[in-house]
Order: structure tokens, then C-alpha cells, then sequence
């Protein structure tokens, strides 16, 4: 029986099936067009923004693998110095790797090592790592403080026992300052901080920097560093103030040695300032001249010190960027870490030798002018009254040797 009556409406042959499917693509195409042209389109498509065909990791990997003086350009470290550094944080627990994270160790490091070495603001170093900049600040942090938990190994002293051979083998400092164990100062680094706090940090020359205490030994390694004091504080003070604090562990020399300071600070047992004024006898004012011009000699090793440091890291030269100043301080101390790092594990370091080099000038100009426990903190009158008389009878002592 026919039923086509019970149908009504539908198209059933293939010809208008295929007529009404190309009818449905020809329209999907033109809104695709219509919708990626900017001439009918409103919304524009978000731009690709980190798109290196190299990743962080294979930019590090290039790196390594790479022309040696390219990584010590980017990183101030060769290669072998470089995973070392990234081997030590691992393997004494300073920095830790979590299954999810993409980042590894040497990626870290080596744009942490780029920030501090060239100054870098978090925007460059998300390109050139391809994560963004919250990625980028998270890393820098986490390895500042892996950096300066490893500071409490590197950052200290040696050996107080025996002479320097920077003082055993220069006539013009032995035998006087055979008991001189390094040099202490301070020096300002850039800092960042809020309008309301910014005039404590405002320096003599209208910039916003930090007082930084360091003392160093002969070899121009760090064994103290003191940081968190605006640059208004007094130097005498700041020092004072270190003393005696048990909790913030001063290095105090073994009794009778001592560290060279400058005038700033007072001449007390431990620290060997020199002589203010010219007064006595002809013969008085020129030991005491003879004996500042030697002692300026041996505590020039602070300021040379202070001179690698910087000259390294530009980036406590400023202008320091908008960081907390919790992490400005864990940048001066990563510094001082990477600092005696290098000297340590890069015996023939480039920054290092040139000042090795015009500290010899430097005490060739001043011929041309003719583990025990450390001493008890003395700050009473009449302790400082015999440190005055044994540095008097150094420096007479000096005159008679240099005119006989």
C-alpha cells in the first residue's frame, strides 16, 4: 500500500543533500574569515609572547655545552665551577627539587647568576627564559636564600694561627703587623624602599642606599658580613652595635690580633686604627706618619675587597630595583657568598688577579714613601689605653727600623 502521504516535507535524494552540505561549509568559511579579519573582527587574538624556539632549559644546556667564555660572560662562572655550585645547594639541602615543578637546579641558578651579574630586570630574563615574570621572581628568591644558607659555610674565618705571607714576605709590614689577621669597614649598596621610610636610607650624595659591615682576610675572603643598616648609621656605632650582640657571632681574633680599621673607628683591643692628628715631639709626628701611610697599606685589602664585589655584581651599584628589603639583603649576601665561592673553587679569576696587581703598586707607592678562641670583647678605658701604647711603641719602632 502506498505511504508516501504519511511523509511530508523531507527531501530525499542525494543531490539536494550534497547542495545544502557545501551551502554549510561555504558559510562556515566565510565567518572563519570574517572572524580572524580585523576589519570585521572586534576581539583581538592574544599575541604569543614568550616564542624563542629556545626553552630556559636548552638555552642552559646550549650554554654549557657552548663556547666556555660565553657562560662566564652570562654567569661569571666556567662550566665546571657552574655545576659545582649547582651540586653544593643540592647536596647540602639548600635547594630542594619538587616532582612538579619544570624548573630544575642549573636553570634556577644560572638566571639567578644573570640577575646578579648583569643587573637584569625580571621582564628580560622571563624572555629569555620563556616563563613568566612570576616564575622568574619566585626562582631568584628561592635561590637567594639557598644562596646565603650556603654563606654561613663559605662566610668565615680560615685560620687566625699564622702570619699572611701578604705580611710574612713585605718588609714594610713585618714584623708590626705580623698580628694583623684582615681588615673590617663598611660600604654602601643601592637599596630600594617606601616613601615613608626612604629618608633613613638617603645617603650624603642623595641616593638611596644600605651600609654594608664586612671584614675580610689577606686573601680578600669574606669572613663577616653584617647587612640591614640604613646608610645614616654611624660607623662606630654599627660596630659597636655587632660587638655586643652575642646572637649576630662576631669573629673576634685570638688574643693580641687584630683587624686594621680606619679612623672612623675607635682603637680598641681587636682593632687597630690609625693615628688621628699630628701632635708630639718632630720625631713622634713622623712615626706616626710613617705608621698610618704602612697601616693604610695592609687596610687597603677591605677596600679591594669591596672593589670585586662590586665590580662583579653591578647590581649593588644600582639603581636597585623595587625588591623587598628582606631580599635586598639576601642579594648582598648571595653576593659575598658567590664572592668567596670563586675565590676559593677559581684560583686564576680575572677580577680577582687585576686587583692582586695594583695592590702590589699600591704597596710599592707606599715603600716609595718610606683555631683558638677568639680575645674577649674590651671596651673599658684602660683597655684601650694599653692598646694606645702598644700601637705608639709599633710605630716607634717602625721610625727607628726605617732610619737606621
Amino acid at each position: 500500500m502506498d505511504n508516501q502521504g504519511h511523509i511530508q516535507g523531507g527531501h530525499l535524494d542525494d543531490e539536494t543533500d550534497d547542495i545544502d552540505l557545501d551551502n554549510i561549509l561555504i558559510a562556515v568559511v566565510l565567518l572563519g574569515l570574517m572572524f580572524f579579519d580585523p576589519r570585521f573582527s572586534r576581539v583581538q587574538r592574544r599575541r604569543r609572547v614568550r616564542d624563542s624556539a629556545l626553552s630556559g632549559r636548552d638555552y642552559v644546556v646550549e650554554l654549557i655545552n657552548g663556547y666556555e667564555d660565553r657562560i662566564i660572560e652570562n654567569m661569571r662562572l666556567d662550566v665546571p665551577q657552574f655545576l659545582l655550585l649547582c651540586d653544593l645547594l643540592v647536596q647540602r639541602g639548600y635547594w630542594h627539587a619538587y616532582p612538579s615543578q619544570r624548573v630544575g637546579v642549573h636553570e634556577s641558578v644560572a638566571l639567578t647568576l644573570m640577575c646578579l651579574s648583569h643587573d637584569e630586570r625580571h621582564r628580560i630574563l622571563a624572555k629569555r627564559f620563556q616563563h613568566s615574570t612570576e616564575t622568574i621572581d619566585r626562582h631568584v628568591r628561592r635561590v637567594l636564600r639557598g644562596l646565603v644558607r650556603l654563606g654561613r659555610d663559605l662566610v668565615r674565618p680560615r685560620n687566625f694561627d699564622n702570619t699572611h705571607p701578604r705580611i710574612l714576605n713585605n718588609a714594610l709590614f713585618m714584623p708590626w703587623f705580623r698580628d694583623c689577621v684582615g681588615a673590617l669597614d663598611g660600604t654602601q649598596v643601592s637599596a630600594w624602599c617606601r616613601a615613608e621610610i626612604r629618608e633613613r636610607y638617603r645617603n650624603r650624595y642623595g641616593d638611596l642606599s644600605q651600609y654594608v659591615l664586612a671584614a675580610c682576610d689577606h686573601d680578600m675572603r669574606f669572613v663577616y658580613v653584617r647587612v640591614d643598616w640604613e646608610d645614616s648609621a654611624h660607623n662606630a656605632r654599627i660596630l659597636q652595635n655587632t660587638l655586643l650582640d652575642p646572637n649576630l657571632g662576631f669573629p673576634m681574633p685570638p688574643l693580641g690580633k687584630y683587624y686594621a680599621v680606619d679612623a672612623t673607628y675607635t682603637n680598641m683591643p681587636g682593632f687597630m686604627a690609625p693615628f688621628r692628628g699630628a701632635q708630639g715631639t718632630h720625631h713622634e709626628r713622623a712615626a706616626k706618619a710613617l705608621f698610618n701611610r704602612r697601616h693604610a697599606s695592609v687596610r687597603n685589602i677591605i677596600e679591594r675587597t669591596f672593589g670585586v664585589l662590586k665590580k662583579r655584581f653591578p647590581i649593588l651599584k644600582g639603581p636597585m630595583q623595587n625588591y623587598l628589603i628582606a631580599t635586598q639583603n639576601n642579594i648582598v649576601l648571595a653576593c659575598c657568598t658567590l664572592h668567596n665561592f670563586m675565590r676559593d673553587y677559581v684560583p686564576n679569576d680575572e677580577y680577582f688577579n687585576e686587583e692582586a696587581l695594583q695592590g702590589a703598586f699600591a704597596d710599592a707607592h707606599i715603600a716609595g714613601h718610606q683555631v683558638h678562641q677568639g680575645q674577649s670583647i674590651n671596651m673599658l678605658q684602660q683597655g684601650i689605653d694599653n692598646w694606645n701604647e702598644d700601637r705608639q711603641a709599633i710605630a716607634a719602632h717602625m721610625y727607628l727600623n726605617a732610619h737606621n
